[in-house]
């Protein structure tokens, strides 16, 4: 099939215009849409093939995980909600960010009344109408007489459709479980709407769902498509398997497998190897696997490189394919605006937290605090790191290129002009000893970054143009990097053969989740054994542990860690489940999934930001630029890092005790040097909540399993609410979403009201 990707988004074509005319029409209940088309036959739509095409295309426009920032706006519904990296409502609610996430500020209180509305948000923004898009297309080229479509057309196009489905369903099954199941297209007349109203599904029968449609895409869509140059990007059978390993571990992850159910396991185990098998078909694979380059350097590529990576494979499973050309419907990727710094042009940039940085492992792969060949140093975090941390992290005293000029009347606010010169000097300092010793008082930065700056930033992901690789963005000296074609990385292969580690632990096939992760590892430069204990070979609640470390780093800032942290529990260890309901305690994970992986609960964990400022003893001054102490003390910045340094160093102990250090790099021990010689160290606290609450962060036992907003049983007036939730009557909900029988008539609800 030969459908040019580009073509997806440019939907200004009269044709589309007339298909989609009637998208905006008015219906108060998500089974019961306008049909999609306007007064177009289904005879019109789907009897030509190039009407098929462009059908198609809109779903895939409508569809893929766009993203354009953190704020709740029009391209960013809960609904529509696919995390990418950034703060979003969910991700800021784990240790990725600091500061309280929505959901875990303990000032919060989570009911029907205020909970976001995932499950429906409006006439054109509910998921719903998404939905029923992609059914119609599956019930279109399988029902009009005469298309014109052969069965391999008919095929390929219902098998994307149904990918597209699934995704919508996995969305929403991620927060509340059961849903209703509506596999075929309902009526369009308003007055149909209670008659047609369908009920929420079991969790195992909404699983199966999803199941079905991704294995039907995996069976008739090809592992890679002939016409690479016009269908680059579109799904394939190896994304399809791809998602349905994914939903396969979370529906065996302890949110909804209390008891540790291997089967849900074996389930898993089958779909991830089948998908690792049929992408490695298709072409994809770790980029650069034999090629890392310096710390990392050609892994971090592949968010650069996306098309072939290093010329053998492709990392790119599933993604969103922006535009970076002013008019052409504003499909920008919104990350390399949003994590580069102010001075730069940028949006400001992304902290990240504290403790983030600090659990990265070192350069021989061990955990700063367990033994291994290197020192951990607070203060010299950027020392002795694993190669990925040089890729995620910006630090202070390195470069971070990028391409474009800042116009001359902006030196002002932007001091390096030439983004081949662009460097982080962004140390900050305070005007008293008393300030600079207050753990919730920032500083003030040099290099004109002034009281936004930051110290540490999220640079993941980034277009450094001292990678090589062509930027994707149109620089601008008014709006910076917003104009930016970098496709968006939903899925890639490494996540996916992540999941067939933990779906190999989860079945006791522990000496294959090992040689998952050591792949990972050797393709970012480790040899032997890459850091890891041997013990895990031999433990599933270790292995299991590593599993979720290694992709808290390798998937860092990729949006990811709050479903891991969800699925697993991991604010709470699940503890008090049966308080809300008495058949959720946790009977498997030995009661408690944070005791079983040795992990510390997000809920006891308090965030904090790095700051590096100048020691009072060095140097204090006012808070304005006139102060900065490069220019009062007259000393020379350091020499940036290229990152192409050996960033290593031996430490020994000396006489009487004395550390001594031996750098591999003479530059890395300059930037030492000077940390050690001008700065401090300072964790500033990001939670400090209100005095009757407390600081430390509370994520609610009931938000595991989300209850539908009072709006949304109005809405539809068939579906139950969630146990442990208020319902629309003023009782309590009455679904169970762990239970294969749960209850699901309205009449049942009723009963149970006040």
């Amino acid at each position: 099939m030969n459908i040019p990707m580009n073509k997806i988004y440019k939907i200004g074509s009269a044709a589309l215009i007339a298909l989609s005319l009637t998208m905006t029409g008015c219906s108060d209940g998500f089974l019961a849409e306008k049909r999609p088309y306007g007064s177009f036959g289904p005879e019109q739509v789907y009897g030509d093939w190039s009407s098929v095409k462009l059908r198609l295309n809109y779903i895939y426009q409508k569809s893929l995980p766009y993203y354009k920032g953190s704020n709740l706006t029009r391209d960013n519904y809960p609904p529509d909600l696919w995390p990418v990296g950034l703060p979003d409502l969910l991700s800021a609610n784990t240790e990725e960010f600091t500061g309280y996430g929505q959901y875990n500020d303990p000032v919060n209180v989570w009911t029907n009344t205020n909970i976001h509305k995932y499950f429906y948000y409006g006439i054109n923004e509910s998921p719903w109408k998404k939905m029923r898009e992609c059914t119609d297309v599956i019930v279109g080229v399988n029902e009009t007489e005469n298309s014109g479509l052969t069965p391999t057309q008919k095929h390929e196009v219902e098998g994307q459709a149904r990918f597209f489905r699934a995704t919508r369903y996995f969305r929403l099954f991620k927060r509340y479980g059961g849903l209703p199941v509506v596999r075929g297209l309902q009526s369009t007349l308003m007055g149909d709407r209670d008659s047609l109203a369908i009920s929420r599904q079991s969790t195992e029968a909404t699983y199966q769902f999803m199941i079905e449609d991704l294995k039907y895409g995996g069976e008739h869509l090809p592992a890679h498509w002939d016409e690479a140059a016009n269908d680059w990007g579109r799904i394939t059978a190896g994304t399809c398997y791809a998602l349905a390993g994914i939903i396969a571990n979370y529906y065996a992850s302890p949110v909804f497998n209390r008891t540790d159910d291997v089967a849900r396991w074996d389930s898993a185990y089958v779909l991830n190897k089948k998908a690792l098998e049929v992408l490695e078909q298709g072409g994809f694979g770790l980029a650069y696997e034999d090629n890392p380059g310096t710390n990392a350097s050609n892994w971090a590529k592949i968010w650069c490189n996306i098309l072939a990576g290093d010329g053998k494979v492709s990392e790119g499973v599933y993604m969103a394919i922006c535009n970076n050309a002013e008019g052409e419907n504003d499909l920008y990727n919104c990350w390399e605006q949003s994590i580069r710094p102010g001075n730069a042009n940028g949006g400001g940039g992304i902290e990240p937290t504290a403790e983030m940085v600090d659990a990265f492992p070192m350069a021989d792969g061990k955990r700063p605090a367990e033994a291994g060949l290197y020192r951990y140093d607070k203060k010299l975090f950027f020392l002795n790191r694993d190669p990925r941390f040089y890729r995620t992290f910006g630090f202070p005293g390195e470069e971070w290129r990028f391409s474009g000029t800042i116009a001359a009347d902006r030196v002002d606010q932007c001091p390096y002009l030439n983004g081949n010169d662009y460097q982080l000097m962004n140390f900050a300092w305070y005007p008293d000893a008393e300030t600079a010793n207050n753990t919730v008082q920032s500083g003030y930065f040099t290099d004109l970054m002034g009281s936004s700056g930051k110290t540490v930033y999220v640079r993941k992901k980034s277009q450094d143009a001292a990678l090589g690789e062509k930027a994707l963005y149109q620089f601008q000296n008014d709006g910076g990097f917003r104009i930016n074609g970098q496709p968006l990385l939903a899925i890639r292969f490494t996540e996916v053969l992540l999941n067939f580690a933990e779906a190999a632990c989860g079945t006791n096939h522990l000496d294959e989740a090992w040689e998952a992760l050591l792949r990972i590892r050797r393709r970012v430069g480790y040899t032997g054994d890459c850091g890891l204990d041997p013990a895990i070979r031999g433990n599933r609640a270790k292995m299991f542990e590593a599993i979720l470390f290694e992709r808290q780093v390798e998937l860092a800032y990729e949006g990811k860690r709050f479903d891991d942290c969800h699925r697993w529990m991991l604010f709470d260890g699940g503890a008090g489940q049966e308080e809300i309901y008495a058949g959720w305690k946790l009977t498997g994970w030995n009661g408690n999934t944070c005791q079983y992986l040795g992990v510390t609960p997000l809920n006891d964990m308090l965030l904090h930001r790095i700051e590096l400022y100048f020691d009072p003893a060095v140097y204090t001054g006012a808070k304005n630029v006139e102060s900065d102490p490069f220019t009062v003390l007259g000393i020379s910045k350091p020499k940036a890092l290229a990152l192409t340094e050996d960033m290593t160093a031996q430490t020994t102990e000396g006489a009487e005790g004395a550390i001594e250090m031996t750098y591999a790099d003479s530059r890395v021990k300059a930037l030492c040097d000077f940390y050690s010689k001008y700065l401090l160290r300072k964790d500033i606290d990001t939670m400090t909540s209100t005095a009757e609450v407390g600081p430390a962060p509370v994520w609610g036992k009931t938000l595991y399993l989300m209850g539908l907003g009072e709006g949304d049983q109005v809405q539809n007036p068939g579906v139950v609410q969630t146990v442990g939730w208020n319902n629309r009557f003023g009782g309590m909900g009455i679904f169970d979403p762990l239970s294969k029988t749960p209850k699901t008539g309205i009449s049942d609800e009723e009963a149970v009201t006040p």
